[in-house]
């Protein structure tokens, strides 16, 4: 029984080490000198295809103006697909790296990708599911010809995952019918082999790798309040129109989403005292596809007592929790009354960081009061986070954000784009002195590191006796058989003799 026992806790040991061990799952410009700017259509339920259609084919530098939407809900681009070419709107994501369009009917779909029309589409025989914060889809990858028809004046093999079951993930009346993921091939479904989007035009097209967005968001001028908005992206280079003051650049920690690194956080020019590595738990990446500001919990909680305490009129606990509206006339929001929000980011060096100044009119996002827009009413932009840190379009709708993945940083200007108030506008200053930026990086803590090294060795230690144990008993056994099986042998040797002789 002793022995028993011993063989198997030494085989439930390593089946446990071998399934944790061994199973492991510039500018750019064109022809004539312009620059080449791709227009961002605002996700909105009220815009109407007529005015989509006259945009097409435009001029791309008239194009900036045009643009139509409702803020929080995302910016699209449209895209040319197969040939002959499909137009389609694609909502453009700087947090993921799929390029992935609705190729199916859906009941929230004007249009989608028919791969049977298109002459130039290969199907690679692939499946591929993406899962977000919110939604998910499934779909088979292929390989197209794909253009951007007020971008650079260029046509790629790209690939394209044909989305043909989805949850959560379209939206009723949003106008756009896929995806453009911006973000890197470390972090691409189903692994990083596909190649993104973005990769295809730098390395096929020949466009300088860099990218540059300026998101509008909601824009009021007096008593008139005008909340169809849009942007601009601009393909290989940088506008000198969409920004003004200086470019500072953030340096990337890591190429897979756009990670940078926060090393303080400001209320009304106050610091929130915490630990700069909790507001990097266990990541900040810039994401042009999430909506708000999203903060580890624990910030969260310090972030809306902060505001709450400085904002010097009453506002309801439900407003700072996501769950209540605020509400003012048509024109006649009190931004005085609350106050700015600063996030500093690492520079290009390790020694020094810079200040994203947030105005009330990025962490108030502009909603609609259902009833006919009788009033301006907002929701609370900033939210609790499981999985770090995310500068969403909110944030980024104060500035002109630039992607140079050519020098791995991002690069944040004030925008040229109006803001519904000029009293706290969002603006960048800096770069300021700091000791290490680099200590505010979230990394695995070096004690619980050694802590996991010692428990695998002596895990491997306890393994290693076990089995020397079961091969030590395997053996004994062995031997065993082999003396019953001669002396049987020996027993039938004498019996045959015996009756033999007999």
């Amino acid at each position: 029984m002793c022995g028993f026992r011993f063989s198997a806790l030494a085989s439930s040991l390593l089946v446990l080490l071998w399934t944790s061990v061994c199973v492991s799952p510039a500018r750019l410009l064109g022809d004539d000198g312009k620059v080449l700017r791709i227009p961002l259509k605002r996700i909105s339920r009220e815009i109407r295809e007529d005015v989509l259609e006259r945009n097409v084919g435009a001029d791309p530098s008239t194009q900036e103006d045009n643009l139509r939407g409702k803020p929080g809900q995302g910016y699209y681009v449209q895209m040319a697909l197969g040939t002959p070419p499909q137009l389609l709107n694609i909502l453009v994501d700087t947090g993921s790296s799929n390029f992935a369009v609705g190729a199916a009917p859906h009941p929230f779909l004007d249009k989608y990708f028919d791969r049977s029309l298109s002459s130039t589409y290969t199907d690679t025989q692939k499946s591929v599911y993406v899962p977000y914060t919110q939604g998910n889809w499934k779909g088979s990858l292929g390989t197209d010809e794909v253009s951007l028809p007020s971008g650079p004046n260029v046509t790629v093999r790209a690939n394209i995952a044909s989305i043909t079951s989805s949850s959560n993930f379209f939206i009723n009346g949003s106008h756009w019918e896929g995806i453009l993921g911006l973000a890197y091939s470390e972090i691409a479904r189903p692994d990083s082999t596909v190649e993104p989007f973005f990769d295809s035009m730098v390395k096929e097209g020949h466009v300088p790798n860099i990218f540059s967005m300026q998101l509008c968001g909601t824009i009021d001028q007096g008593n008139t309040t005008d909340i169809s908005v849009g942007g601009t992206m601009v393909v290989g280079g940088i506008d000198a129109d969409l920004y003004e003051g200086p470019i500072l650049y953030s340096s990337l920690r890591r190429e897979w989403y756009y990670e940078v690194i926060i090393t303080k956080v400001e209320v009304d020019g106050e610091d929130l005292g915490m630990d700069c590595k909790e507001y990097n738990f266990d990541k900040t990446i810039v994401d042009s596809g999430t909506t708000n500001l999203r903060v580890p919990k624990k910030v969260f909680r310090k972030v809306k007592q902060m505001l709450d305490a400085k904002t010097d009129i009453d506002i309801p606990a439900e407003f700072w929790t996501g769950e209540d509206l605020m509400c003012w006339k048509i024109g006649s929001t009190p931004w005085e009354h609350f106050p700015p929000m600063g996030i500093y980011l690492q520079g290009t060096s390790n020694s020094e960081a810079f200040r994203l100044s947030i105005s009330p009119q990025q962490y108030m996002r502009a909603v609609s009061d259902g009833l006919g827009r009788t009033e301006d009413c907002y929701k609370f932009a900033i939210t609790s986070s499981d999985t770090g840190t995310v500068i969403g379009a909110v944030v980024m709708e104060g500035f002109y954000v630039v992607f140079d993945r050519e020098n791995k940083t991002v690069g944040f200007a004030k925008s040229t784009c109006g803001v519904r108030d000029t009293t706290q506008s969002s603006g960048v200053a800096g770069p300021f002195p700091h000791s290490n930026t680099t200590d505010c990086a979230y990394t695995v803590p070096q004690e619980d590191t050694t802590v996991l090294m010692m428990v695998a060795y002596v895990m491997a230690g306890i393994c290693g006796m076990c089995m020397l144990l079961l091969v030590v008993m395997l053996g004994q056994w062995q031997v065993r058989r082999w003396r019953r099986s001669w002396d049987d042998c020996a027993d039938d040797t004498s019996l045959l003799k015996s009756n033999t002789s007999y």
